[in-house]
């Protein structure tokens, strides 16, 4: 998200980037990092992902950007607040990551996505989660966990990635479309559905 300049984002913005990430990942032929996602009628949310963000906050490889507390008209009001990468430290460590053998073609995968992700209007990113071809599965009710099928084959219960393979069956004769051509047709799809 850095690279992409989609920094500083809001806490629903990682979780629906967190989103696309496991339930693309399979598109690369990569594993999700988490195989399920809670189903909230405000987006996707991972409980694991909120204690891990907090957690760089204190060892000071996110710093919290802007902080507002929101004045809903019913309940509390709630902190709302947007993160960046922290110090430079935290840069050297991305970067060490980034030239693992295992971690290069994860890096390129995210980084195809975080540029569709960042094309996404700020507010309208957790619509295009809603509106994702697994999330908004009308089977799933929300408060229930999607499971993004690792314990069985990822590929034929995505619905999502099954979506991005279909654009093949567009393209014109001759021409074969790339993971990343699909990936960013799903992404710009979703854009759409997403800004209604």
């Amino acid at each position: 998200l850095d690279r992409a300049g989609a920094l500083p984002a809001t806490v629903p913005d990682l979780h629906t980037f967190a989103f696309f990430s496991n339930v693309m990942s399979p598109l690369w032929e990569l594993e999700p990092l988490e195989g399920a996602v809670l189903k909230l009628a405000d987006g996707p949310y991972y409980p694991f992902l909120q204690k891990e963000l907090d957690h760089l906050v204190g060892i000071g490889f996110l710093e919290v950007d802007s902080l507002k507390l929101t004045n809903p008209t019913r309940g509390p009001g709630q902190l709302r607040a947007t993160f960046r990468l922290a110090s430079l430290a935290a840069r050297r460590a991305v970067d060490q990551i980034a030239v693992l053998p295992d971690e290069v073609e994860t890096l390129r995968f995210l980084t195809e996505l975080a540029f569709s992700f960042a094309n996404i209007k700020r507010d309208s990113r957790v619509a295009a989660a809603i509106k994702d071809a697994t999330f908004s599965n009308p089977a799933i009710s929300d408060d229930r966990i999607i499971d993004l099928g690792v314990y069985d084959d990822p590929t034929s219960n995505d619905a999502s990635v099954r979506a991005a393979n279909r654009f093949q069956k567009y393209a014109p004769a001759g021409v074969t479309l790339n993971r990343a051509e699909k990936l960013s047709l799903y992404m710009r799809l979703i854009t759409r559905r997403a800004y209604g």
